[in-house]
């Protein structure tokens, strides 16, 4: 279908920012029950991370970050797009979730093994040379196949609208991984090898929450689409993981080489900072996520555009009360040794909510069959942010890694509208700024909670 009709197509369908008003109500449902999976992570590495940092030292917490960080960027470099690419086949045809979910299995279980044996090969040079890091790189790389098969199991989940199941992960996991922890802290027995086995296994915990989905789908389809065959989901799922790893990259990147271009201390202020940013996260990953799906199912501009002014004001605000609030929690909560971390965790604060329209923007791509614009964005970010990474990092040490990725962020955002003014003639500036039917639809959903609590308590 040529650009004008699908823009014709998009302008046909029901007007306003979520369509009817039934619809509205599951819409804000499902990003509520999003937000509750997104914020327990962060949240409970509040509490996580100043165990760590207090247990372990600036250098301890570091070499964790040093030995996990390879993992979290492995465990997207090796899903090659392929839970994004059952979530958008089963989103758009639900009969076919088993047959999908099989054939990304199966995929991602040979992508995993050779993943690890390269995270093997590489451990050395990942390590900046300490033996002590290499072996927890190595233990810890020993969880990246059953992080990649979880990540299949929460695609079939988020496609056939499963968002409790989704929180429901997210929370089991996060909290085990605090109550692990707890034990070892007190009886003053947490070591860097007990704290990566804590952070590399825990979220292996979260396929038992998918068993009862699993089971209940469809029987397997006997006519499969292209779409959830091998070459269809790999199709779809590199142009997606083409703008998946640049978007790791971009996230993650720094961590992985601040050890060999700096040194673990600054690393250990790094990792600090990052985790105060994540916060506002919380609110952009759980409207990116439904967004994702439900544009997939039913491509709306309005609703769109809507979801990202409305997701980027409320980005806004928690980034600025916790930019004014880390300046007293933030040494209390992690030990004054990271005080120096504040400037930078700000930093990151601006690079997260300046992101974030285009974040949204770059859903919208996805879920209209245009993954490789948003690839493209990432990709171009990803090059700027590692060059000005490697020229930064030396010389400012944690706050040049985080001004590398301000700067990535802003050119990825925009980078995202700006394709998506090209292929579906939606104006980049109405993602920004914050409309009165904005306001209205945050006005409803407010009621229609306090509603919902009036009752329970009544």
């Amino acid at each position: 279908m040529s650009a004008k009709r699908q823009r014709r197509a998009v302008r046909a369908m029901p007007a306003g920012p979520a369509g009817p008003p039934g619809r509205t109500g599951v819409l804000s449902g499902n990003m509520s029950i999003a937000l509750i999976g997104n914020a327990f992570p962060p949240l409970v590495a509040l509490f996580s991370g100043p165990i760590l940092a207090q247990a372990l030292g600036v250098q301890g917490r570091g070499e964790v970050a040093a030995a996990t960080a390879p993992l979290a960027l492995v465990v997207t470099l090796a899903t090659f797009g392929i839970p994004e690419a059952v979530t958008w086949a089963v989103a758009r045809a639900p009969h076919l979730a088993r047959n999908a979910a099989r054939r990304g299995l199966l995929l991602l279980t040979l992508a995993g093994l050779i993943a690890m044996a390269a995270v093997f090969a590489s451990s050395s040079w990942l390590s900046g040379g300490s033996p002590v890091v290499a072996q927890l790189i190595l233990v810890a790389s020993l969880a990246i196949v059953p992080n990649l098969l979880v990540g299949v199991l929460r695609g079939v989940a988020s496609a056939t609208q499963s968002w409790r199941l989704v929180a429901t992960e997210r929370i089991v996991t996060s909290s085990l991984r605090l109550l692990v922890l707890i034990p070892f802290w007190l009886t003053g027995t947490l070591t860097p090898l007990v704290a990566t086995l804590t952070v590399a296994v825990m979220p292996v915990c979260g396929a038992f929450v998918y068993i009862g989905r699993m089971r209940s789908l469809a029987p397997r389809a006997t006519e499969v689409p292209r779409m959830a065959r091998t070459s269809g989901l790999l199709g779809y799922g590199v142009r997606v993981w083409v703008g998946s790893l640049s978007g790791m990259l971009l996230s993650r990147i720094d961590q992985v080489l601040m050890t060999p271009l700096a040194d673990t201390y600054q690393l250990g202020l790094y990792v600090v900072a990052v985790s105060v940013s994540e916060l506002p996260l919380i609110i952009n990953q759980a409207v990116r996520d439904v967004t994702f799906v439900t544009d997939a199912a039913e491509s709306v501009d309005e609703r769109l555009s809507a979801s990202a002014r409305i997701s980027t004001f409320l980005c806004g605000l928690a980034g600025l009360a916790l930019g004014v609030s880390m300046l007293w929690w933030l040494p209390f909560l992690f030990g004054e040794g990271f005080v120096d971390s504040l400037p930078v965790a700000a930093v990151l604060l601006a690079a997260v909510v300046l992101g974030t329209p285009g974040s949204i923007g770059g859903s919208g791509l996805s879920a209209r069959g245009r993954p490789g614009l948003r690839s493209l964005s990432l990709t171009i970010a990803c090059l700027v942010n590692i060059g000005l990474l490697v020229l930064l990092a030396p010389v400012l040490g944690a706050m040049g890694a985080a001004l590398a990725t301000l700067v990535g962020n802003l050119l990825s955002s925009n980078l995202n509208l700006y394709f998506l003014a090209r292929s579906f003639g939606i104006n980049p500036l109405t993602f920004y700024g914050l409309r009165r039917s904005d306001l209205a639809t945050l006005g409803r959903f407010a009621r229609r909670y306090t509603d919902k609590l009036a009752r329970r308590i009544r």
